[in-house]
């Protein structure tokens, strides 16, 4: 059953990170990084028990959660994922989300399973700070962040439908050496010549065309070249 407290704590949660990062830009938390970060004795001492794998009631690990530490609402948002409770997923979301902006990476992927779930009901106020939290990662050049957003744009779930935002992210995973990604935007702008820059997309192909790992990936590169060039070709003849 729903904590009643959790409201008040989600409250005060909001009132910090909603004011979280633009796209483009990443934050990072650090608020509770060592020990002796935390204001009082009692939340030291708890987060010295948790270190050491002792047991935390849930006020006592909530309690650190709420005081910023980022492994503390991790462990937290497990433990309300262990309840089996669909009331309590989106306060799990957050403490996730909470996680990754002090720096916990491995939160991303409960995160990410969490915002695939069909009947995740949150607030639209809820939404905005569990995106900013997959963006900060994905300005960090987290490849799984990066992806994930790319496929919720793209989708429209459930932080709506953003092309632009999706092809922006596609372009900065095949230009840091996603193959992948390569093939992705240029089979899209085989489809859409004006969805990118001939010049741009030419760069990242023959990067694709030459240094991708799989032999797959590359073939797949020097095909979708030879056809933009061919299409190129038949441009200038069409103008001639």
């Amino acid at each position: 059953m729903r904590d009643p407290r959790l409201a008040t704590t989600m409250a005060g949660l909001l009132a910090v990170v909603l004011a979280g990062p633009v796209f483009g830009q990443a934050v990072i938390d650090d608020r509770v990084t060592e020990t002796a970060d935390l204001p009082t004795w009692k939340l030291q001492h708890d987060r010295k028990r948790m270190l050491h794998d002792q047991h935390l009631s849930f006020a006592e690990m909530r309690a650190l959660a709420d005081a910023g530490d980022g492994l503390a609402a991790f462990r937290y948002a497990n433990r309300l994922m262990a309840l089996d409770d669909p009331s309590v997923v989106g306060d799990a979301a957050l403490y996730y989300a909470s996680a990754v902006f002090t720096g916990r990476d491995y939160a991303l992927g409960p995160l990410i399973r969490i915002l695939e779930r069909p009947d995740l009901d949150v607030s639209d106020k809820r939404l905005h700070h569990l995106e900013n939290a997959i963006r900060t990662l994905a300005v960090q050049g987290y490849t799984k962040a990066r992806e994930a957003l790319t496929g919720f744009y793209e989708s429209g779930k459930p932080f709506g439908y953003h092309p632009e935002r999706a092809r922006d992210l596609l372009l900065e995973l095949a230009e840091s050496g996603d193959g992948a990604a390569a093939i992705q935007i240029g089979s899209k702008a085989l489809q859409n010549p004006d969805l990118v820059a001939p010049e741009r997309l030419h760069s990242i192909l023959t990067h694709a065309a030459s240094d991708a790992d799989e032999l797959g990936t590359r073939t797949a590169a020097k095909s979708i070249l030879a056809q933009l060039d061919a299409r190129s070709d038949d441009t200038e003849k069409e103008t001639q």
